[in-house]
């Protein structure tokens, strides 16, 4: 799903990162960690095309990631960044701009069966079905993130890349996002790569890269 070789990034003084090799396959829950400023943020907006690469190539769900393909190479993955004041009226708007479907609240909170519907997410995230009315103004940082976490997984994407995802989680909740998350690498095939500071989260991952 996701290839680099060699890729580097520069602002124009000394490089964020240099030299990096890394490998994702279908299946896997990849971790990224490293100290604040080193990268892994830029890495992400890069693997979307809004940041360039200085050195090295990449490889995303097929296609090298070169400016005619980052249309294509984006329908293809479901990126949660960590900062994200989306023009929503309430909880439940955050999931129908995601999908860019019209689901009423009690098509969003009703019982289903399949593992990647938003109902069971919901369940799964233990996000409650009042917080689909609520004002996305009085939503915390933490019933944001698992709002759009849902929303993402459920989206037909092949690659998941996630920035801080449990940044404003308390454990039960980072655990129920990391069961989730292993459920949509193992279970149905795809790939995520996860930034992430938080060792409870990255205990979960199939393997941790480190950016120095």
């Amino acid at each position: 799903m996701l290839s680099l070789r060699s890729v580097s990034i520069a602002f124009g003084g000394p490089p964020l990162f240099r030299g990096l090799d890394l490998q994702v396959a279908g299946g896997q829950f990849v971790g990224l960690s490293g100290e604040s400023g080193c990268g892994k943020t830029s890495l992400l907006r890069a693997l979307l095309g809004f940041v360039p690469f200085s050195e090295g190539s990449a490889e995303i769900c097929g296609l090298p990631l070169v400016a005619a393909h980052i249309s294509a190479i984006r329908r293809q993955v479901a990126y949660v960044p960590q900062e994200l004041q989306p023009p929503a009226a309430t909880g439940g708007d955050l999931i129908r701009l995601t999908h860019g479907l019209e689901y009423n609240s009690a098509a969003l909170s009703s019982s289903s069966g399949a593992s990647h519907s938003v109902p069971a997410l919901l369940k799964a995230l233990a996000i409650d079905a009042s917080l689909l009315d609520l004002e996305a103004s009085k939503l915390s940082g933490g019933q944001r993130q698992r709002l759009l976490l849902a929303a993402a997984l459920t989206l037909p994407k092949p690659l998941l890349l996630l920035d801080e995802p449990t940044s404003a989680l308390d454990e039960d909740s980072t655990q129920r996002v990391a069961k989730a998350l292993l459920r949509a690498c193992h279970e149905e095939k795809r790939a995520a790569l996860v930034v992430s500071h938080d060792p409870l989260l990255l205990s979960f991952c199939d393997s941790v890269v480190t950016l120095p």
